[in-house]
């Protein structure tokens, strides 16, 4: 859509959005209000709340304002808050012609966050300048040009100082829209920001133009580009000294359709992009220590070619992915180190040098054999490969990895509809290195996807089942004891039934088993160790209410979540036990949640809307084990702590609460 990214193009500076131009009055709300609050933990809650609205105060003026809170609360905690965070932006906006080329205005902004003890502050005045770039055209009222000079005050307080200063910035960017408002637009953007606070300074510069041209009229032949630098410098305070984060990066990105045929379509994308980091310290005074200057200069290179080909009954497609990244890092001699210091330092931050390759080949057929019918098939094989200069760097490795997937899709008759997909997977990771050449494993998956739906008159049912195998295998001898087999089966049922027009009963069950164990490959045999058993149980009725003013609905119902965790496990004698040796058992830890829920929505057309559910749990934590033969060495409990259990009253709950007033 071409209106979306117009406002994507022209959107917002370090210092907040910069706004485009008047909206007829009415079009936005006068004051919305937000509320969200729930409980994510035991004892762990999140809350936020804003006020933003949009005011016309006359022909000419325009206020846009936001405030708000973000919070995290942990009752465990000293103190119990864990983030509080306070926000608030006002911007008014005047119209000096009528023509709404010409703007004046001015920006409030504030951000606090208590847990970090920062507080910042900004005051920007705003001139603008805005036109249509195609005037004579009446199908064209995107084409514009914005120019925005920003100038202010801005405050920093962080680390127990307080700093002030001037903050510049400027904004110019252009949207042509040559080929019409449906094709994408050539787009011209310069961005710059400048902030000197007490020692520090802040600044940021973005230049990016993108574009997309087809040559000739009816031409197969579409290509598009993009060019783009951005800088960036952060200050802050560490250690007694000012540190700098410098980065700049260049972007250079090409790409083509050309179309072979009326099926086959051919795609190229590449691009090329050059980070450098620099990390610089400025010491504040001569008791602070002198902290070594470094950086790091990278090569990333992306290229993607893509063949398509459609038919009404057959849809196949191939790609090439190559992505290469190097990064190499330097140290400037800050610190006036020797000769043979500067070397072994330096020597030390090019051990983390390195060099990524990454190829990439995959594939997919769709095949339409009759109209309720299909088959889709999907291959692809990767290599990653990781290489290092330095000969103490111990994570040069190759990763290789396959995998092809069937899936068959049919419908019948009678709403019912079935899936049937199976897929195999293999990677390999091999270190180069000797000191991890220990980690070296080869990992076999297989995949088992069946699922159905049926939907019979006021009936809905669905079913699905995901069972996947894994079977992990280490290449050296002396390391396969460290073999793992692993098994995860999840199946999700859900059942509906429309009891009268607006009453519907629903039943929700998921079950998720995972099954770990040692496996002997060369017997193909595995030993049990770890099993997690999660059942998830949700049934419930829902009654809707609708009228010429919006709709409400209830909920009604209950949930039952329990987990289940089997393993092995020591227990400790007793102290007058004429046996000092732990016996083996076999271990069960369960976790049960149940209780009622309570769930009620109200979405109006116009005003207030409201979202709120909840959960009166009760949350019970115990464990049950048999005796088994033999001793066991590992984590032992003794017979009092297996005994013990929780049991909680712990109330769930989530609420959204949105508020409108004045005209939308």
């Amino acid at each position: 859509m071409p209106a979306p990214r117009a406002a994507a193009q022209v959107g917002a500076t370090t210092f907040g959005p910069v706004f485009r131009g008047l909206r007829p009055a009415g079009a936005d709300t006068a004051l919305f209000l937000l509320a969200r609050a729930r409980r994510v933990g035991v004892s762990t809650f999140v809350q936020t709340s804003a006020a933003l609205g949009y005011l016309q105060l006359g022909p000419r003026q325009q206020l846009r304002y936001r405030v708000g809170s973000d919070w995290i609360y942990d009752s465990r905690g000293t103190p119990p808050f864990v983030r509080q965070d306070y926000g608030a932006d006002v911007a008014h906006v005047f119209t000096l012609d009528d023509a709404q080329h010409w703007q004046l205005g001015q920006q409030l902004h504030y951000d606090q966050s208590r847990a970090n003890a920062t507080r910042t502050g900004l005051w920007l005045g705003r001139l603008g300048y805005h036109r249509r770039l195609r005037p004579a055209s009446p199908l064209d009222t995107l084409s514009q040009l914005h120019l925005t000079a920003l100038a202010g005050l801005a405050t920093d307080h962080r680390n127990g100082r307080s700093d002030a200063g001037v903050a510049l910035g400027f904004d110019a960017a252009a949207l042509y829209f040559l080929n019409g408002t449906a094709a994408p637009p050539l787009a011209v953007r310069v961005l710059g920001t400048r902030a000197q606070l007490g020692p520090r300074t802040l600044q940021r510069l973005v230049a990016e133009a993108a574009g997309e041209q087809a040559f000739l009229e009816n031409a197969p032949l579409l290509v598009q580009g993009r060019l783009g630098y951005r800088t960036n410098r952060a200050e802050d305070y560490l250690l007694g000294s000012v540190q700098r984060i410098q980065s700049d990066t260049v972007l250079a990105q090409a790409g083509a359709t050309y179309k072979l045929s009326e099926y086959a379509t051919l795609r190229s994308d590449n691009s090329v992009l050059l980070p450098t980091r620099a990390f610089r310290y400025r010491r504040l005074s001569e008791r602070a220590d002198t902290l070594q200057d470094v950086g790091y200069r990278q090569r990333e290179i992306d290229t993607r070619q893509e063949l398509r080909f459609a038919r009404p009954q057959l849809q196949a497609s191939i790609a090439f992915n190559y992505r290469e990244r190097t990064r190499a890092y330097y140290l400037d001699n800050s610190r006036r180190l020797s000769a043979p210091r500067l070397a072994a330092a330096l020597a030390r931050e090019q051990v983390k040098d390195i060099t990524e390759q990454t190829i990439l080949w995959q594939g997919n057929l769709t095949w339409l054999p009759t109209a309720r019918h299909a088959l889709a098939l999907l291959g692809s094989a990767q290599l990653l490969r990781v290489d290092a200069p330095s000969k103490d760097n111990q994570q040069i490795r190759d990763e290789a990895q396959h995998l092809a997937r069937l899936t068959w899709t049919g419908r019948w008759a009678g709403s019912f509809r079935t899936t049937l997909g199976v897929a195999g997977e293999y990677r390999q990771t091999v270190f180069i290195r000797a000191g991890l050449s220990a980690e070296n494993y080869a990992d076999h998956l297989l995949h088992w996807e069946p699922g159905f739906t049926w939907a019979p008159g006021k009936w809905s049912i669905r079913s699905q089942y995901h069972l996947w195998v894994s079977y992990q295998v280490r290449d050296q001898a002396t390391e396969q004891a460290r073999n793992r087999a692993s098994r995860v089966l999840e199946q999700t049922q859900s059942l509906s039934y429309q009891l009268r027009p607006r009453l519907l009963l629903l039943a929700d069950y998921v079950r998720r088993e995972n099954r770990v164990g040692q496996l002997d490959w060369t017997r193909f045999r595995e030993s049990p160790l770890d099993t997690s058993v999660t059942h998830d149980l949700n049934i419930g009725a829902r009654q809707s209410w609708a009228g010429p003013r919006g709709s409400t609905s209830l909920r009604l119902g209950y949930r039952l979540l329990e987990q289940r965790n089997y393993g092995r496990a020591a227990l400790l004698p007793d102290a007058s036990a004429l046996n000092p040796a732990s016996s083996l058992i076999y271990l069960h830890n369960i976790t049960r949640q149940q209780g009622p829920e309570v769930a009620v929505e109200r979405r109006a057309t116009a005003g207030f809307n409201l979202a709120a559910s909840l959960w009166l749990q009760w949350l019970r934590t115990y464990s049950t084990y048999a005796v088994g033969r033999g001793s066991y060495i590992g984590t032992s409990y003794a017979a009092a702590d297996l005994e013990r259990e929780t049991n909680r009253v712990l109330p769930y709950f989530e609420l959204t609460a949105e508020w409108r007033l004045g005209r939308r």
